[in-house]
């Protein structure tokens, strides 16, 4: 290989890691700015959206991917049936949470008034520069032996 060759060949791969560590330090500095708050007001929102029937702003909440698997009339007809009972009676408690990139986790706890917790675990997508709501899974402490943990708020 020519001595120009060699030069051309260095200084693509030094731009190319170059590149990367650059990409690297600015998501880092991206996730550190994410707050809690910015999390929480996203599931507040959806969940005051739901409670108010106010299907399509709920749905906005919604990931691009949820969106696209399912259609708002399901959606709406899977609050009705999953959240409605929790949501309406009593108040909402926010525990853990966790990011690592464009994905987050948040634990939210449903309090009824008799004082039964129910706690759900939130998962969000940085999409379109806002966070939306990319999945929702229940949990039942009693099945797996786990205390419930979290903080007030």
């Amino acid at each position: 290989m020519i001595p120009r060759g060699k030069i051309t060949l260095v200084l693509f791969s030094f731009s190319v890691c170059a590149t990367a560590a650059l990409v690297h330090y600015f998501d880092g500095l991206r996730s550190e700015q994410i707050k809690p708050a910015d999390l929480f007001a996203v599931v507040s929102q959806q969940l005051a959206a739901c409670c108010s029937e106010d299907f399509p702003s709920a749905y906005r909440q919604a990931s691009a991917t949820v969106q696209q698997r399912v259609p708002l009339d399901r959606f709406a007809q899977m609050i009705r049936n999953d959240f409605a009972r929790v949501a309406k009676n009593g108040r909402v408690e926010f525990g853990p949470w966790q990011h690592r990139g464009r994905h987050a986790m948040v634990e939210v706890f449903f309090i009824g008034r008799d004082g039964k917790v129910t706690p759900c675990l939130y998962s969000l997508i940085w999409e379109d520069e806002v966070w939306k709501i990319d999945g929702t899974r229940w949990i039942n402490p009693s099945q797996t032996g786990q205390k419930m943990r979290g903080l007030r708020c």
